[in-house]
């Protein structure tokens, strides 16, 4: 279905698939509730006018903080009406939660149950929400969201969103610094969704997809989510991953389309229900978020030889930028492309990229410089945060990534790493992904990190955190012994602290920041 592809604010998509699709479901769940493109237009009808009876106009912040659900989508719905959505990461502390809602200053919340404590909890440092929302059961002191709903009129709300309107306020995640609302319009947001969805995974009416990824992410926005929407597909919303939940289902559902982070595909891999998995309806299996380690993918696709594998590379401010196709994939199953299991591909339509260096002069072809974007869907800027985003977009609309990369003799482009996680140690620079790269091909490694540390005579020293494979004991001399017959020997790691566990984001991307302080303060 092609319509929805022109449509530049949320109420337009909305609006179509609402009218085109009424009695097919959009989003089903777990527990076996659902909900079709008709019924879920009405209700985010409702959930508009409801907010517009309590006082809320155009501009007005309404945050959610939720695991996934169907209601998380109709609370984006919400930005139809000109409100602004403020997804809220669940994983985060109380004291940073509330440094987001006082940023933001939204006027309604949106919480579902295990939530509900740690907000009222709250309630004195939030002057600025006037109404608590409550998803599920009623509680004192709550407005309870179906009550809200039910007595709201499910007709087109009076003021509708225009494409230059912001739809969302996308906090990072703070891996580099103290986190940024990143404004998002409507345009932009569908532009993001539309090069998704009509590009990189060809979605149809067709297709069942999954929503893993957790929707307080822009990764499960617009790399997923509202594509799966605006092509008419039926959405599987899980409430977190779970990586025997989500065999389970793709071969009960026969799921066509998921989306997933490289961490959660080596969780897939390590499964043991991997092996005896039934997967012939997934078409498409696409990765993002961070780099995966090439020997990863490679055991991906044996895993999975009947799927087709699709990448994409971009960022919360940026949006969609490049993607490595299936056929690129393909080839890199071959010897002479297996270099491409590195890319993360070509820039798609409308999106430029160029690498430059310190002083923002362009680097010298096949030189390694950080990646600069250009892209009608970028970023509005940082919520009330100017300095910070002129610190990161020049008036002619080209936007620092803060990641360094390169380009081959292709066009094909390669990340090399976080300008910010590049070790400098002995006055050489070292990649961390290249070093992890070396690792993850080690039969005995399951996870690994590698970060630089404060050294008085190296300045920085390249150390390592690692995840054996259960059952397995090797020491830290010797697997520094396998990485010098691969690794210059300024690039092997000095040190390598065993763990558990690695720290991740809500998306599952390795925090190098928390190792760093972990290990840089001499605490093991």
């Amino acid at each position: 279905m092609n319509a929805p592809a022109q449509r530049s604010t949320m109420g337009e998509v909305l609006g179509q698939q609402g009218s085109a699709l009424t009695e097919k479901v959009a989003f089903e769940t777990l527990e076996g509730a659902s909900v079709t493109f008709g019924a879920f237009h009405d209700r985010v009808n409702r959930l508009c006018n409801a907010a517009a009876a309590l006082g809320l106009v155009h501009g007005d912040r309404v945050a959610i903080l939720s695991r996934n659900r169907p209601e998380y989508v109709e609370a984006y719905g919400a930005s139809q009406s000109g409100l602004i959505v403020v997804p809220l990461n669940w994983r985060l502390a109380a004291v940073e939660l509330q440094k987001l809602i006082a940023h933001s200053a939204p006027k309604l919340i949106v919480v579902d149950g295990p939530h509900r404590e740690l907000i009222d909890s709250l309630r004195p440092l939030l002057p600025s929400v006037e109404h608590f929302v409550l998803l599920g059961a009623e509680a004192p002191g709550w407005i309870a969201y179906e009550s809200l709903l039910s007595k709201s009129s499910a007709s087109t709300p009076r003021q509708l969103a225009t494409p230059d309107d912001i739809l969302a306020l996308i906090y990072t995640s703070g891996t580099t610094g103290a986190p940024k609302g990143v404004a998002i319009s409507h345009s932009a947001a569908m532009g993001n969704s539309r090069t998704a969805a009509n590009g990189m995974l060809a979605l149809t009416e067709r297709d069942r997809t999954m929503a893993v990824m957790p929707l307080f992410h822009v990764g499960g926005m617009w790399y997923h989510l509202f594509p799966s929407f605006f092509a008419g597909c039926t959405t599987l919303i899980l409430p977190e991953f779970s990586p025997g939940t989500v065999l389970q289902e793709i071969e009960r559902r026969q799921i066509t389309n998921v989306h997933l982070v490289p961490t959660m595909v080596g969780a897939l891999l390590a499964h043991p229900g991997v092996e005896g998995a039934s997967l012939s309806s997934l078409r498409v299996l696409f990765y993002a978020a961070s780099s995966m380690p090439p020997d990863i993918l490679r055991r991906a696709m044996r895993a999975f030889p009947s799927c087709a594998f699709a990448q994409g590379y971009g960022s919360t401010e940026a949006g969609f930028v490049t993607g490595l196709d299936a056929d690129a994939h393909r080839r890199a199953g071959t010897l002479e492309g297996e270099h491409l299991l590195s890319s993360c591909g070509k820039p798609f339509p409308g999106r430029a990229v160029r690498l430059v260096d310190d002083m923002r002069s362009e680097v010298e072809p096949g030189g390694i410089g950080e990646i600069e974007v250009f892209s009608p869907d970028i970023m509005k800027g940082y919520w009330h945060n100017d300095d910070a985003t002129r610190a990161v977009l020049d008036a002619a609309g080209w936007l620092k990534t803060g990641d360094l990369g390169h380009f081959d003799a292709e066009g094909f482009l390669y990340i090399v790493d976080r300008k910010n996680d590049m070790v400098v140690t002995g006055g050489e620079n070292v990649y961390p992904t290249e070093v992890e790269a070396c690792l993850y091909r080690d039969a005995d490694v399951l996870e690994a990190a590698v970060f630089g540390i404060p050294d008085p005579q190296w300045v920085e020293k390249v150390v390592a955190a690692v995840v054996l494979r259960p059952g397995v004991r090797v020491g830290a001399d010797e697997l520094i012994a396998r990485l010098r017959s691969q690794l210059a020997a300024y690039k092997c790691p000095k040190a390598i602290y065993f763990t558990t566990t690695l720290p991740k984001s809500a998306v599952g991307k390795i925090l190098r920041k928390e190792l760093r302080k972990q290990y840089g303060s001499g605490t093991d």
